[in-house]
């Protein structure tokens, strides 16, 4: 029987899904107990524009989950996607601390603080995750885990993770109006990175790329961390417009029309086809113009994984696949199964959530070593002081 339980609650353009998962101190690994699902309204983008209609949806959705799992949470790990996601790269030097010269986790953190107090002002953002890619002993060697090492200056480059403060506090604000406290905010493609991203892919190289219903995220993965982010202002309610356009139909008939893609033997599946691909070419040209700005087309050897509700659209790996020239395939879930039959991709953010907040309480990170991660903290703390 679970004794730790946690709440994820994924606020998407298309609908608000939230995970209940639970585990206990003997068992490995995090259980899904319940999850739930309503219509989003609200939003748009990702973005929220009526707290109201927001949080009406977050009780409904977590009024499910409640009920599926048996349990009543006052809390949860809450998502922040949308296109003003942004990912900041910097660097910062610091002198190692102690006499002998030995570099501490202290030092560590102390140099990860610099590479973040050397960013331009964030004017009202906030950093959701900071990441340490690598530390330079001395300006000679580098290494991914100074701790232990002998050294007089030690030099960290980070990426920094942010969102839009004003972002933060509307989606805690309709977290607070559903009744429900914000115990963490993350952002949505790293919490998907979680559930569906397998860690050798993150170790060798590869990009998610998570189609969602009006945007669409990538996260950048090598030697286990994101060196890069952005989402992308097109998604699957994009190709359902086309459709809904080039045959003069209804948004409701699109929708079908995409879902039962291909269809076989059908005069319009030629029409059909050139309508989704040319809305997927968008997506993906967009995507290679991303890799090639960080300099890594064609050089990821894990390739792409697909995930988010996009995602279930027939044939899409091989359109990734020829499109990006990588290995592509969909994500699936890697340490947990989804009840019901339910399809992991529009999950997926949900579970990353609660698979966060396992790796938390189990004093889990990607490093190596001991920083604590800089997501949620001040944030909240800086929240707790605007809010009533």
């Amino acid at each position: 029987m679970a004794r730790n339980f946690v709440l994820g609650v994924d606020i998407g353009s298309s609908g608000i899904y939230s995970v209940v998962g639970g585990w206990d101190g003997r068992a490995e690994g995090l259980k899904i107990l319940g999850t739930g699902f309503a219509q989003s309204s609200g939003i748009r983008r990702g973005k929220i524009i009526d707290v109201g209609e927001v949080s009406g949806g977050i009780k409904a959705s977590v009024a499910m989950a409640e009920k599926k799992s048996g349990l009543r949470l006052k809390s949860g790990v809450l998502s922040i996607g949308g296109t003003d996601l942004s990912a900041l790269r910097s660097k910062g030097l610091i002198m190692v601390s102690r006499a002998s010269n030995e570099i501490s986790d202290f030092d560590a953190k102390r140099a990860l603080d610099q590479c973040q107090s050397n960013i331009e002002p964030l004017t009202n953002r906030d950093v959701l995750h900071s990441y340490p890619l690598s530390f330079t002993v001395d300006g000679q060697f580098k290494t991914l885990n100074p701790v232990g090492m002998a050294g007089s200056k030690l030099e960290c480059e980070a990426v920094f993770i942010t969102a839009l403060s004003r972002d933060i506090k509307n989606a805690v604000r309709a977290m607070e109006l559903a009744d429900l406290m914000t115990e963490d905010v993350l952002a949505s493609p790293i919490a998907s990175a979680r559930a569906v991203l397998p860690k050798r892919h993150k170790e060798v190289g590869s990009v998610l790329i998570d189609i969602g219903a009006s945007t669409s995220s990538l996260a950048v993965f090598e030697e286990g961390l994101p060196i890069s982010l952005e989402v992308l202002p097109f998604g699957s309610f994009n190709i359902t417009n086309d459709v809904a356009l080039g045959f003069q139909i209804s948004i409701d008939e699109a929708e079908e029309m995409k879902k039962n893609f291909p269809i076989p033997a059908a005069p319009s599946k030629k029409r059909l086809a050139e309508i989704i691909s040319a809305r997927l070419s968008d997506i993906f040209e967009l995507t290679n113009k991303h890799l090639k700005k960080i300099e890594r087309v064609r050089l990821l050897p894990a390739g792409a994984v697909l995930t988010g509700g996009g995602s279930r659209l027939a044939e899409i790996t091989a359109f990734a696949k020829d499109y990006l020239e990588l290995p592509a395939q969909i994500g699936q879930l890697e340490e947990v199964r989804m009840p019901d039959g339910l399809e992991p991709g529009p999950w997926a953010v949900a579970v990353g959530l609660c698979l966060m907040a396992h790796d938390s309480a189990k004093g889990q990170n990607d490093y190596g070593f001991e920083i604590t991660r800089k997501t949620g903290g001040a944030v909240l703390r800086w929240l707790k002081s605007l809010l009533p």
